[in-house]
C-alpha cells in the first residue's frame, strides 16, 4: 500500500496497536511483523502482509523530510515529542512514518496550504480522536480522555462544527486539546472561539472537548520557600 506520493504507508490498525505499546523501542531497521510477533502473533501475520518497516519509512535524510520533522517536534513539549514517533497522515487516515520513535506520541507535520492540517503532537486516545473526525465518525471512538498539542497554531473552518470543510478560515493561536465530551453549561465555559483561555468547542456535539489557549506551561509554580503575593500570581524569593 502507497500514499498518494507513491511512497509505501502503514494500515492505521498496525500503526496505532504499535506506538501503543510502550517501552518498545522501534528502529528504521526493525519489521512491523518483528516488532509486534512478540505482542500478538495475529498482528505480526497481518503485519507481514504490510511488508517490512524498513521498507516504508522514507529517507530521513531529505532536507523536506527533516523540515516536516523538525515542524511536528515543535508542536509539543520537548518532553513528549524528544521520544515521539513522527509520521504523516494523508485524508484517508493512513499513516506514512519519517522518524521512529520510542514513546506512545505521534507527531504530525501537517500541511501548512491546506486549512485544517494542522501540525500536532498526540498521544493514542487523540490520535484515535483525531482519526474519527476525519472519518467523519456520528462519535469519537476513545475510551478515555485524550491529549493533543497544536502549539504551533492551526487554522480551521469552524468551532462549532467538526466536519466543517467550506467555510472561511479561523486562525487559531498556540494550543492544546482534552479530548473528552466536556458539557459547557455544566462547566461554566465559554463556547464561542477566544485567542486567550479556555473555552469548549464543537459544544453541544460528541465532539465538543476542552480547548485552551496558550502553553499549560505559562506562570510560576508556588515552590516552598515562595512567598505569596496575593495578586493571583507567584513570585520568586
Amino acid at each position: 500500500m502507497t500514499d498518494a506520493n507513491g511512497r509505501p504507508s502503514i494500515s492505521r490498525r498496525v500503526f496505532v496497536y504499535a506506538i501503543a505499546l510502550a517501552g518498545v523501542s522501534v528502529t528504521a531497521k526493525m519489521s512491523v511483523a518483528r516488532a509486534l510477533a512478540s505482542a500478538s502473533p495475529n498482528d505480526a501475520a497481518d503485519a507481514s502482509n504490510d511488508g517490512l518497516m524498513e521498507d516504508r519509512i522514507v529517507d530521513e535524510n531529505s532536507m523536506v523530510i527533516q523540515a516536516k520533522i523538525r515542524r511536528a517536534l515543535l508542536s509539543g513539549p520537548d518532553s513528549v515529542t524528544k521520544d515521539a514517533t513522527v509520521a504523516e497522515i494523508d485524508s484517508q487516515g493512513q499513516l506514512t512514518v519519517l522518524r521512529p520513535g520510542t514513546n506512545r506520541w505521534v507527531c504530525i507535520p501537517g500541511n501548512e496550504n491546506i486549512i485544517g492540517a494542522a501540525d500536532m503532537c498526540a498521544d493514542p486516545a487523540g490520535l484515535q480522536w483525531m482519526m474519527d473526525v476525519m472519518a467523519r465518525k456520528p462519535k469519537p471512538s476513545n475510551t478515555v480522555p485524550g491529549l493533543i498539542y497544536m502549539l504551533n497554531g492551526a487554522v480551521q473552518h469552524s468551532y462549532t462544527d467538526p466536519f466543517d470543510r467550506t467555510s472561511p478560515p479561523i486562525p487559531i493561536g498556540p494550543h492544546w486539546m482534552l479530548l473528552w465530551p466536556f458539557d459547557a453549561k455544566e462547566a461554566g465555559l465559554p463556547t464561542v472561539m477566544r485567542d486567550a483561555g479556555t473555552l469548549v468547542m464543537f459544544a453541544g456535539t460528541p465532539y465538543a472537548h476542552l480547548h485552551i489557549c496558550g502553553s499549560p506551561w505559562d506562570g510560576y509554580e508556588f515552590r516552598p520557600g515562595d512567598r505569596g503575593a496575593w495578586t493571583m500570581t507567584y513570585a520568586r524569593p
